[in-house]
């Protein structure tokens, strides 16, 4: 017979046949308590516990359970009642500490266990758990509650406890039940029993590091399984009580014995968020921020791999069921920022004990090494860079957190790469021995995520601070720091020569990009390191500052072995694409970073660095349709101009090939257009050496030269010189470099003729300019089109009508003046050179009186000049003058008040950005002079931290000018000349070569505060009526006296203060003087037109008799025609603007009779 074919479908065909009766009778529905009674009967002791026990105490739970988790409240309190009227009937009590009685559960308990049934010893356990949590939150329980767990915490219940602990560790209905009543009894009344628990710790704490290393299963992922906590889960919680309700010192034990938080996160990458953050906020406000438990404790506890396990949450997944896997669930990121920072208070607060205060001890208490490198003997063979180089390297103390940072991958995770750069910031002594150790990443140039990541994690690094680096490795020693170590906290060991090299000879321009930012970075570290090491000194000891010094050379040395060739860095720049601004700008930056820290190996190659100059600059003036310098196009050439200030060989006065002017022209004509800023600035001191050189000049003839020219070249609204202006005056200047002699024979063979001046020969370059100019003008008659004649008239004009209110080589120029117009055929150009340069195109331009030069370089004196608000333009006198312009008003904006932000402390006080932050404290507003004097403090602090060399005398002006003006600007002003004072008077101290540098340091060790209603009087007495600092400097403190003045005079209180000071009686007497030169007589007259301007003409008549005074020096017949109109102009405004009745009264009537009679007579 065949055998029967299996069935088709789902149904397996080795199935039994489904029973369809029941064995046995039905089970007994679980009965609901109501009563006190049926609550004692259904607990009572049974000696035959079967299925009825079990029923019973699965009925007192469902009792609990509506008891504490019950929605109606009335329900609820009658069986609280029930509940407390039953306990209130157990024989439970405490006597002397200890528990009497016996309690039904208890006895049931045992019996269980005993009876080894597990399942009523379970369900018992768990029974007991939730009666204690359900009666833990009513106080009527409390002194039952504590009988209870007094008795569980009996050494006989305990071995019933320790039973259910001991049990397999697959049996979690067991082990569970028994963690959460330890729970239950150790939260109780805020922890009353839970030092006792510890107490038995033997029994309590019994294998809690196998119930922490307890997992479920992944077959067990089920929604019924997540519902369910697990044994870890339950112990977890168990930890976490304990920790929060322990005492000090249990804590301290818990934490001495053992690896309990190691436990606690291991695994914790599988727990629910919910867990993990409450993990978290235990470890850090627990454990942490405990200051009762002890910096030891806590080191031996967060050691390496305890970091390590909180660091793999940086990696952390929901394991929550509901919870939405996608980026928008904020579960997420909430776990890995929260263990991002734990970490990061760990590894950079000292007060947690795992960060050691300090890095590499290299002194005891005693101030004696103690760890003494073995030193080689210096060999005079060998170069000083090798000799002292130690022979091994100092061990770093915060070994835990060196041991951490290698497991950590911060080119791929941006919050790990945080966690390092934080760590190095606050201990730096791990920088070296991380990638000392970090041996697994080359920096080979690959364009892949890794290697970017790690680029700007170098990069990062490299930015720090170094200030705490250099501190760390210099030391207080005596001895030479190691330039390797020094070397190698500027570039980090990964970066040498030849990798580097290849970085930047890659194609991809995002490689090279990050290469050139590494190596400015790290030459800017550098330039730090070696100032500081030129900078120290110490009292007495040569032999230290000998080392320091070498020390400096020694690093460049290395330095220099480090980085790559120029030359690599050249090829980038020249093969930078148009468009690519932002990779020529960083490489500019680098090239002048090199000739500037090594110019040694800058100079070794050949980067004409002219035919990048002239294309730079020749880019900013084809573009630019308004002075206002570009972005990175300006910052390109700043950084080419620092480079061609250090480059010997700049052809200056060479045609380029795509235009006709010079680099020297082209400079000029930028010069010209940008009128002010750091560019403008640099480039004319660059124009001033080359015109030094090139027209072998004096330095303050060669800048005088440059002012007059560029102020002719100036343009205005009505009229811009054309290109073919300034390629003429190139063709001369030219002709001067290349035949300087013969011009300077003609000038003197004219000069004779002319019977001219000595100082139209001794003005040299002024006169052999004129010369040229002579000489070429019929030329340029002949070849030049119409259009071009015009616009050399109007520049000759411009050029004569200057030359002629600077009172330079008169006779000269009216010569020259004369000749030209005679040779000029054309009606048009002829009219030009006949009329005044303001009746056609525009007034004459102002000659800047503050253009920079070398502080060794004197100034020109420009006769007829005024300055007007820190940054001021002088007016050329002349016959048809114009008054100045009034006193400055506030600036709305208040820029000075966040201007000093964007700038490093000592480019802060050069640009003078400090200098407007005090003038705010002369505000009207008294918002603002609040607002000043908190920016004020702020910078205080930054300049405190800074390492300016002269912060110290800037500190103490700062602190003095705050304690002087805290008290008195909160109902008024400060007066004008106090913030000009405070202002100037950081400019000086920041130069200790200037000629007021001492006296501005004796006013400031005058007293902490200064007298405000004095201050004008004690710079007038200290100026004017001592001897100057140098012996030839008397008029120089002179005219800078009377720019404070003139700058502190701006409105009516001002002027009020100066009539206390009696500064103008002083002052018109100085004017008296017959070797006063005329510059300083302008800047009298303009301080009086100040004066007019404020409302002071009354005082100026009725105080000072100004009227008679101005008769007196017009009658004297020492001033000029220029200064003659200015008088009569100052005259009348005074006139005009006095009060009239109030000077006529005080003249006795003599005014009127004046005003009809001769204006000019005095009262």
């Amino acid at each position: 017979m065949a055998k029967r074919l299996a069935a088709s479908g789902d149904e397996d065909p080795y199935s039994k046949r489904r029973k369809l009766g029941h064995d046995g009778p039905p089970k007994a529905p679980i009965p609901e308590i109501s009563s006190t009674k049926q609550l004692q009967e259904l607990l009572a002791f049974r000696q035959d516990a079967g299925p009825d026990t079990r029923r019973n105490i699965q009925a007192f739970k469902n009792f609990l359970d509506a008891t504490a988790y019950g929605e109606d409240a009335e329900l609820q309190s009658s069986k609280r009642k029930i509940l407390l009227e039953y306990l209130t009937r157990q024989p439970l009590a405490i006597d002397d500490g200890r528990p009497t009685g016996s309690f039904d559960l208890m006895t049931i308990w045992s019996f269980a266990a005993q009876s080894t049934n597990e399942h009523l010893y379970s369900a018992v356990t768990a029974v007991l758990a939730l009666l204690l949590k359900t009666i833990s939150r009513h106080v009527e329980f409390c002194d039952l509650g504590k009988a209870i767990c007094s008795l569980i915490l009996q050494r006989e219940q305990l071995k019933v406890l320790e039973k259910g602990l001991s049990a397999q560790k697959t049996k979690d209905y067991i082990i569970s039940p028994c963690l959460r009543l330890l729970t239950e009894i150790v939260s109780f009344d805020g922890g009353f029993f839970a030092s006792r628990v510890y107490r038995f710790k033997d029994v309590t704490f019994k294998r809690l590091d196998t119930f922490l290393s307890l997992t479920q299963e992944k077959n067990e992922a089920g929604p019924s399984s997540r519902r369910k906590a697990s044994i870890r889960d339950n112990a977890l919680r168990y930890l976490f009580v304990s920790f929060k309700l322990q005492d000090h010192a249990t804590k301290t034990e818990m934490l001495s014995h053992g690896n309990i938080v190691r436990f606690m996160l291991q695994n914790s990458k599988e727990d629910p968020s919910w867990f993990v953050r409450e993990l978290l906020k235990v470890l850090k406000e627990d454990i942490l921020l405990d200051e009762s438990i002890p910096r030891r404790v806590k080191a031996r506890v967060f050691v390496d791999n305890v970091l390590g396990s909180i660091a793999t949450l940086y990696y952390y997944r929901h394991n929550d069921q509901d919870a939405p896997d996608d980026e928008q669930n904020p579960e997420k990121h909430i776990i890995p920022e929260s263990a991002h920072a734990l970490l990061l208070s760990i590894c950079t607060t000292p007060a947690y004990g795992v960060l050691h205060k300090e890095g590499r001890s290299s002194l005891n208490t005693k101030g004696e090494d103690v760890e003494t490198l073995v030193e080689p003997i210096a060999d005079q063979s060998k170069p000083a860079l090798l000799s002292t180089r130690p022979q091994r390297r100092k061990p770093v103390r915060n070994t835990n957190v060196a041991s951490f940072l290698q497991s950590l991958r911060p080119h791929a995770n941006e919050l790990q790469r945080d966690l390092v750069l934080a760590t190095f910031e606050a201990t730096p002594e791990l920088i070296s021995d991380y990638f000392h150790k970090k041996s697994t990443f080359s920096f080979e140039p690959k364009l892949t995520a890794t290697w970017i990541g790690y680029a700007a994690f170098l990069l990062s690094t490299i930015q720090l601070p170094i200030e705490k680096q250099l501190a760390t490795i210099v030391g207080h020693g005596s001895t030479s720091p190691p330039p390797g170590d020094l070397a190698e906290s500027i570039l980090p060991l990964p970066l040498n020569s030849k990798v580097l090299t290849r970085c930047l000879n890659q194609s991809v321009g995002l490689i090279k990009f990050f290469a050139i930012q590494i190596l400015n970075a790290a030459f800017k570290n550098l330039g730090y390191v070696v100032r500081y090491l030129q900078s120290s000194r110490s009292a007495g000891n040569n032999v230290h500052d000998m080392t320091r010094t070498s020390a400096a050379s020694d690093l460049l040395d290395e330095f220099s072995q480090r980085c790559p060739d120029m030359n690599h860095v050249v090829v980038v720049f020249r093969s930078c694409a148009t468009d690519d601004t932002t990779l020529r700008e960083v490489s500019a930056r680098l090239l002048a970073l090199y000739y500037q820290h090594v110019p040694q190996k800058a100079l070794e190659q050949k980067f004409d660095v002219s035919v990048a100059l002239s294309a730079a600059i020749d880019d900013i003036v084809s573009t630019k349709s308004q002075p206002k310098e570009p972005g990175l196009e300006s910052l390109v050439l700043e950084h080419l101009l620092k480079i061609a200030s250090c480059s010997p060989d700049l052809r200056w006065w060479q045609s380029n090939g795509h235009n006709q002017r010079s680099l020297f022209m082209s400079g000029f004509q930028l010069c010209a257009t940008l009128k002010e800023g750091p560019v403008h600035d640099s480039l004319f001191e660059l124009l001033q050496s080359a015109s030094l050189e090139g027209l072998n000049l004096d330095p303050a003839h060669g800048r005088l030269l440059l002012v007059i020219l560029l102020t002719s070249l100036d343009g205005t609204q009505a009229w811009r010189p054309p290109d073919s202006v300034f390629i003429f005056v190139d063709d001369l200047l030219q002709r001067l470099v290349r035949k300087g002699v013969k011009y300077h024979q003609d000038l003197l063979t004219l000069a004779e003729e002319i019977h001219a001046a000595a100082e139209d020969t001794t003005e040299a370059p002024l006169g052999t300019f004129l010369v040229a100019l002579m000489e070429q003008w019929p030329f340029v008659q002949k070849s030049a089109t119409e259009i071009d004649l015009e616009g050399f008239s109007r520049w000759a004009s411009r050029l004569f009508s200057i030359l002629d209110g600077t009172r330079k080589v008169s006779k000269l120029s009216h010569h020259v003046h004369g000749s030209i117009k005679a040779v000029t055929t054309s009606e048009l150009c002829r009219k030009w050179l006949e009329e005044s340069p303001d009746k056609g195109f525009g007034s004459v331009p102002m000659i800047p009186l503050e253009i920079p030069c070398s502080p060794n370089v004197p100034k020109p004196e420009l006769s007829g000049t005024w300055t007007d608000d820190r940054a001021e333009t002088a007016q050329v006198s002349t016959d048809a003058w114009k008054p100045p312009s009034p006193p400055p008003s506030e600036d709305d904006n208040h820029t000075g008040l966040r201007k000093w932000k964007r700038l490093d402390v000592e480019e802060a006080i050069a640009v003078g950005a400090v200098g407007e932050l005090m003038l705010c404290l002369c505000s009207q507003y008294g918002e603002i002079r609040k607002q000043a004097l908190t920016e004020v403090r702020s910078w205080m602090k930054r300049l405190q931290a800074s390492s300016y060399n002269e912060r110290g005398p800037l500190y103490l002006l700062a602190g003095e000018f705050v304690e002087t003006v805290k008290d008195c600007i909160a109902d008024r002003p400060l007066p004008y000349f106090v913030g000009v004072i405070a202002a100037e008077s950081c400019v000086v101290l920041a130069d200790p070569l200037h000629m007021l540098y001492a006296k501005v340091n004796k006013f400031l060790n005058k007293g902490p505060t200064w007298n405000v209603e004095k201050l004008p009087s004690y710079w007038v007495e200290h100026v004017l009526m001592r001897l100057p600092t140098n012996d030839d400097d008397y008029y120089k403190e002179v005219s800078w006296l009377l720019d404070q003045l003139i700058d502190g005079l701006r409105t009516p209180e001002d002027m009020e203060l100066y009539r206390r000071c009696h500064i103008m009686e002083r002052l018109l007497s100085l004017a008296a003087s017959p070797s006063l030169p005329a510059l300083y007589q302008d800047k009298l007259f303009l301080l009086l037109f100040r004066c007019i301007y404020v409302g002071g003409s009354t005082t100026l008549v009725t105080r000072y008799s100004f009227l008679g005074w101005a008769s007196c020096w017009k009658a004297s017949g020492n001033l000029s025609r220029p200064q003659t109109n200015m008088l009569e102009h100052l005259v009348q405004q005074c006139r005009d603007g006095c009060d009239f009745e109030r000077v006529n009264e005080w003249s006795g009537g003599m005014f009127r009779l004046n005003l009809d009679g001769k204006p000019d007579s005095s009262i």
